[in-house]
């Protein structure tokens, strides 16, 4: 595996989901890791998005991809990191179908009865059929 996409948003189940891409399928320093954390407009917010508000969240994936990119340094010398804004399941999505990864690496995450195993962003990837797709619990 060269490329590697792993969705990251400073969880306890994206840090298992980093931990297992670099400890079990990156194991050379030749892969590429990317990671990738989509700051999504919080519930209660007026469109568009006020400025200071944007900043905030912008700063707070900045830092978690920072961490990120650390935990990955200690054993790889190749992260790469990417910040979307929008839809975490569509920009994860678009941003795979631009990179063509080899694996994409994602963390289960229970948000509702109908995700209750998955995650959204897993299911999307499921629905998709366009990447090959590994899910940590």
């Amino acid at each position: 595996m060269r490329r590697i996409l792993v969705g990251y948003d400073g969880t306890e189940q994206a840090a298992r989901a980093l931990d297992f891409a670099i400890e079990t399928i990156a194991k050379d320093d030749e892969a590429e890791i990317h990671l990738a954390y989509v700051v999504q407009k919080p519930g209660g917010v007026p469109d568009p998005v006020p400025d200071e508000v944007l900043d905030v969240l912008l700063k707070t994936g900045e830092e978690t991809l920072l961490n990120a990119e650390r935990r990955v340094r200690k054993n790889l010398s190749r992260p790469v990191t990417h910040l979307e804004t929008g839809n975490p399941s569509q920009k994860l999505l678009e941003l795979a179908d631009r990179l063509k990864p080899d694996l994409v690496v994602l963390g289960a995450v229970q948000h509702s009865a109908s995700e209750r195993l998955l995650g959204t962003v897993s299911s999307t990837f499921l629905r998709s059929r366009r990447h090959p797709l590994l899910i940590v619990p």
